[in-house]
């Protein structure tokens, strides 16, 4: 499966608050909303191990590339892409000032046999 999605926040924007006033922060819920309107979930999610590669457009020089990651994967099983993000057998992730959206996912059920 392959998505065109928008830039996603870093983990750092993904939450307000701490312990039992932890929230989902409106920054996440916006980008999160704009997303699906991108993600076509197929009948079944995937329910077994899977790899995803990741590119980004990168917008600044200072940003971390790792801190995406999460958004884009919380997203997806939020989505009903994919049945849990524990799943995830391999990520793999680039900056690519080539592709045609800001973020492209990549997605597949991960092959029997190979090792991580």
């Amino acid at each position: 499966m392959r998505f065109l999605l928008p830039y996603p926040p870093s983990g750092w924007e993904l939450y307000n608050g701490w312990g039992m006033n932890r929230r989902l922060s409106s920054t996440y819920k916006k980008w999160r909303t704009d997303a699906g309107y991108f993600i076509k979930a197929p009948a079944k999610p995937i329910d077994r191990p899977f790899s995803i590669a990741i590119a980004l457009k990168r917008q600044n020089i200072r940003q971390d590339i790792d801190n995406r990651s999460k958004a884009i994967l919380d997203c997806l099983q939020h989505y009903g892409v994919i049945e849990n993000d524990n799943l995830c057998e391999r990520l793999t992730m680039c900056w690519d000032a080539g592709i045609e959206a800001d973020c492209v996912v990549i997605l597949q059920v991960a092959e029997e046999g190979i090792a991580a």
